[in-house]
This record gives C-alpha cells, sequence and structure tokens, in this order.
C-alpha cells in the first residue's frame, strides 16, 4: 500500500481538475459508499466570512455537552487532516489510505475534484465514527457546492459578503441567492447579521424550511473590552431573559463575538432537541480554553506579529480595522500575498493608506496570484513595496527589517498563513 505522504500528495494531485460547481461527481461517489450523508444529522453552513469559526464553536459546545460530534471544514492550515474531526480529532492516516485504495478508481474515473473526494471521504468517515451530529461547512458557494448532498435540518448562514465572483455572481443578491441553496424544506435557518440587499433574499428561501431565527433578534450583546489577547462580553438571550455577564474569549476581534453567539444559538437549539442542555460553566469552558487558530493570531509579542487568514475585502477591512484601533502610536508593517481569484485591486485600494511598509509574496498554490502583479497594484497607489516572492524567505526578511515601534500583520489567505504557522510549529 501507498505511504499516506504519497497518497495526500495523490490527493493533491486532484486540483489539476478545476473547480466544478455541481452534485453529480459526489451524488456518484456516495452512492458508491452507500450513501453515507444520510448517516447522522447535519448542521449546514454557508456564508462568505466567519463559517469556519462559527462551525467550530459549534462543534466545541456539543462536544462539551456529551455528544460525539464530526466537524468538517475547509481549507486546512498546518494538516490536510484539519478539515475532518471527531470531537475535535483529525481523522486516521490509516483510514485515509483505505478509502483512496477502495475509491480511487472511480475518482479518477470520473475526474472528480479534490473538494468532491474530501467530502466523500468526511462523510464516510462520520458515518464509520458513529457521530451523533455532523458539523458540515461549505467550501465555495452553497446551492452547487459537493456538500450539499446532505439534508440538514438545521442550516446556518454567516455573513454573505462579496466572493468567488468568477463562480458565484457579481452582485451580491446573486452571491447570497447561491448561499442560500443549501437551505431544505423544514430546516430550522439561522442567520448572522446580514446587509440589507442580502436578508430578504435568505428570508424568502427560508419560508420553505420550518423556522427562521435571525441572530440580531435572539441575542443582544454587550462587548466590555476588546483586545489582541482577547474579549470580554456579556449576552442576553432574549428566549429565556436570561443575561450571562462575562464571558470570555481568547478570539480578539469583536465580528467574532456575533459567530461565537451564531454558534451559541445552533448548539443550544440542537442540545434541546436531543434532550441536552448547554450549562454556563461549559459555555466559559470552551469560550476561554477554545480558539480558531490563524484568525488575529498573535504569534510574536514585541515587537508584534499578527497571523490573519482574511482573503477578501471585507473580512481584510474589519480585521485591519480591529489591529488599526489597537496600535497606539505603533506604525503598521505589512506581508501580504492573496489568490487569483481575490478583487486585489479594491483590496489594494483599501489597505494603501492604512499601512506604512509593505512586503509582497506568494501564497503556496497553485491558485496565487503573481507576486508581480500585488505589487504593481501597489506600486500605482505610490507606495513603495518590496517583492519576495518566496514565503519563508519574505517571512524572515520582514522579522528581521521589523522595527520596534511596529506591527507586523501578515494576511491574504489561508495558504499564506498556513505554511508560516506549520514552520513555526
Amino acid at each position: 500500500m501507498p505511504t499516506y505522504d504519497r497518497i495526500i500528495a495523490e490527493l493533491y494531485d486532484l486540483q489539476q481538475f478545476a473547480i466544478k460547481l455541481g452534485l453529480e461527481n459526489i451524488r456518484i461517489l456516495c452512492s458508491a459508499l452507500d450513501q453515507p450523508q444520510f448517516a447522522f444529522p447535519v448542521i449546514h453552513l454557508a456564508g462568505t466570512n466567519g463559517k469556519g469559526s462559527t462551525a467550530f464553536f459549534i462543534a466545541e459546545l456539543l462536544q462539551q455537552s456529551g455528544l460525539d460530534v464530526g466537524l468538517f471544514t475547509s481549507p486546512h492550515l498546518t494538516d490536510f487532516r484539519e478539515r475532518i474531526r471527531v470531537n475535535g480529532s483529525y481523522i486516521e492516516k490509516d483510514y485515509i489510505r483505505e478509502f483512496w485504495q477502495e475509491m480511487k478508481p472511480l475518482i479518477l474515473q470520473r475526474k472528480a475534484t479534490f473538494f468532491d473526494t474530501t467530502t466523500a471521504l468526511g462523510l464516510a468517515y462520520f458515518r464509520h465514527k458513529k457521530v451523533d451530529v455532523a458539523v458540515i461547512e461549505t467550501g465555495l458557494g452553497g446551492r452547487l457546492d459537493s456538500t450539499n448532498i446532505v439534508q440538514a435540518e438545521r442550516t446556518v448562514i454567516t455573513p454573505v459578503q462579496l466572493d468567488h465572483q468568477k463562480q458565484l455572481g457579481h452582485r451580491l443578491s446573486e452571491i447570497a441567492a447561491e448561499k442560500a441553496g443549501i437551505i431544505k424544506a423544514q430546516a430550522t435557518v439561522y442567520s448572522a447579521r446580514q446587509e440589507t440587499q442580502v436578508l430578504p433574499i435568505l428570508k424568502e428561501r427560508a419560508r420553505i424550511g420550518k423556522e427562521w431565527k435571525y441572530l440580531p433578534d435572539w441575542l443582544d450583546i454587550e462587548i466590555r473590552e476588546s483586545h489582541l489577547d482577547g474579549m470580554v462580553f456579556n449576552w442576553t438571550d432574549r428566549r429565556t431573559k436570561r443575561t450571562i455577564a462575562g464571558l470570555r474569549s481568547a478570539q480578539c476581534a469583536p465580528f467574532q463575538v456575533e459567530n461565537i453567539a451564531l454558534a451559541y444559538l445552533v448548539s443550544s437549539d440542537f442540545l434541546y432537541q436531543v434532550h441536552r442542555s448547554l450549562d454556563e460553566d461549559r459555555l466559559r469552558t470552551v469560550l476561554s480554553k477554545k480558539q480558531w487558530p490563524g484568525r488575529l493570531t498573535t504569534v510574536q509579542r514585541e515587537p508584534r506579529v499578527i497571523f490573519d487568514v482574511s482573503h477578501n475585502l471585507q473580512g481584510i477591512e474589519r480585521s485591519t480595522e480591529f489591529v488599526l484601533s489597537m496600535l497606539k502610536g505603533k506604525k503598521l508593517f505589512l506581508l501580504m500575498g492573496l489568490v487569483d481569484d481575490k478583487n486585489h485591486e479594491q483590496i489594494v485600494g483599501y489597505l494603501s493608506s492604512r499601512v506604512d511598509r509593505i512586503v509582497v509574496t506568494e501564497p503556496q498554490t497553485h491558485r496565487r496570484l503573481s507576486g508581480e502583479v500585488l505589487a504593481a497594484a501597489f506600486k500605482e497607489k505610490g507606495k513603495s513595496v518590496i517583492l519576495i516572492k518566496d514565503l519563508q524567505a519574505a517571512y524572515e526578511s520582514c522579522l528581521k527589517e521589523q522595527k520596534a515601534d511596529e506591527w507586523l500583520l501578515v494576511m491574504g489567505s489561508h495558504y499564506l498563513i498556513g505554511p508560516l504557522m506549520k514552520k513555526i510549529n
């Protein structure tokens, strides 16, 4: 049998098959696996920003309450197996080997994509582990995403914004309609706070569901402290009229509180359905001790170095504005690389007036945006830019050149942050 490393390389080779939106291949793969997607309840998430962290906290809250929980997210940061977890533990290498040996001929025959294959692997593994529930994040879009083969009774929509316009449409309304395509008949639909043009589209689609729950209508949130080492906040559950004060989280930005609150709303409802409850001690334990990495993560304090996987305009704006609010007289030094499906001109237009020094590099993916293109865009805005295409060399150069009065913000892609975190670890 091939080694695990060889099999992972063969899985990555599937990326030669371009992104194909549609369910035909995943249906054929799941049929060959005897329909694993129907073996467990599913909480299904779509959105533009915050999907991964919301899914992570839903899974952690359910697990802390005694359930066996599968978690499917993408992309990973440092290890392929991060994508598929049960009770926080990564999928076993032996299971991946056995799955690939069995399914490889069909996968290659169908020219199934990397994401088709990973989705089928995750669903089969969750059935194998007999999970009580699986929390599944879409990859790209929703309606035609491979994960939409599931029949979820609970659907979660995180903030919908512009991203992946080539595949999903150039208007926010088009993207919202694609994301809403995961809503199934008789599903309870939970939504984060949304743009005004998005909300009617989601609510209209949710009419086929059983119930619509919009986070601002259900939880009142008050942030008491917010800094790069975490947050303290209160919230009041309007259903129970109960206020929980002094909640602490290692996640640091105010917008992340809403991801956590949405996770609480979803998980507490699910637990009620299965005759369990989420007590306050468990809630406090999860929020204070668990962190979704790569989201405004400080990896060095003096001088401060911050890693952030934000990769679209809205995410970059939110993270950058938070860091700027914390600077207190220091300067902002940016190391950035993007993938090629982002509107880099808009991103550059936003950042150019907000950062003091810039180094441009390239993420470690075949989808990387040329460093020359990104550097040229910054130069057109009058910025002085250093281009170091090799990611590790760029990061080491930034550390060497960083001044005591500068914070280094490393941002732009999972494929930028992941390799650097792996190197550091």
